[in-house]
């Protein structure tokens, strides 16, 4: 298509270019931005972030969809965490209190709950997501600035350019790994704060992509009522399965 031969011109007018051997297939700088960007995100201790994604659902006959959303984070570390998640096909919101997690199903009025939950952000999010499968848009930001900082699973890294997004200037990064193809767009204002990533989906051959643009409020100050579920009259609890929101062993809410 000629949109892709003008975006090709466009890099190569730009005097892209990709590594000469194996010795320079990881851009020492790529990575320490994204040290740089794990740094700050570890100092902020409490925070809004607001992300608008965008995701490629493959059908069977490899028909690609595209999935629009908005996520919602409150964030007080180490132990308060609030998610609104609204796509164009489902609504979920997750509660953590700092000793309970709530799952919560608004429009279909059900809620699951973990009791004795992990006793951090981090450990809540990877426990859910390997236990329950739930994974939520940006989720993967809490784990820069941690000593599971995915840096040594980069295989290739360089930098495209820079590019203004909703007026903020951003360096933009390539990377690769076994399985994914990702860029991310860090701020210059010396926070390298990310506005905007894209993953491509190397496992699947149909390559879908995924694209979140962020909006970050650094001086956010959630309420304490923000991390905590009361369900309404008439919510239904639900066991906490390994798959999505399940009927089974519901009860009425008090």
């Amino acid at each position: 298509m000629r949109h892709r031969k003008w975006i090709a011109a466009t890099l190569m007018a730009g005097a892209l270019s990709q590594p000469a051997c194996a010795e320079d297939l990881v851009d020492p700088a790529a990575i320490q931005a994204l040290q740089a960007m794990g740094a700050h995100l570890a100092k902020l201790q409490t925070f809004a972030l607001t992300s608008q994604t965008q995701m490629e659902v493959v059908l069977d006959d490899e028909q690609k969809l595209l999935v629009g959303g908005t996520v919602e984070y409150q964030v007080q570390r180490p132990d308060r965490l609030r998610i609104d998640l609204k796509t164009d096909v489902a609504e979920r919101q997750l509660y953590y209190d700092g000793k309970s997690v709530s799952y919560v199903s608004p429009a279909d009025g059900y809620y699951a709950l973990i009791e004795n939950a992990p006793t951090d952000i981090k450990s809540v999010l990877d426990y859910t997501s390997e236990t329950y499968a739930l994974d939520f848009p940006a989720a993967d930001l809490f784990e820069w600035g941690t000593e599971d900082e995915p840096v040594d699973l980069v295989k290739e890294a360089f930098k495209v350019g820079t590019a203004t997004i909703d007026g903020t200037v951003t360096d933009h990064w390539a990377f690769r790994t076994e399985t994914q193809d990702w860029e991310i767009w860090l701020r210059t204002d010396g926070t390298s704060l990310p506005e905007r990533i894209s993953i491509v989906d190397r496992e699947d051959t149909a390559l879908p992509r995924f694209v979140a643009d962020y909006s970050w409020d650094e001086g956010a100050t959630p309420d304490a009522s923000a991390f905590i579920y009361q369900p309404p009259e008439g919510a239904k609890r639900i066991d906490f399965l390994e798959t999505e929101l399940s009927t089974v062993g519901e009860t009425e809410a008090q």
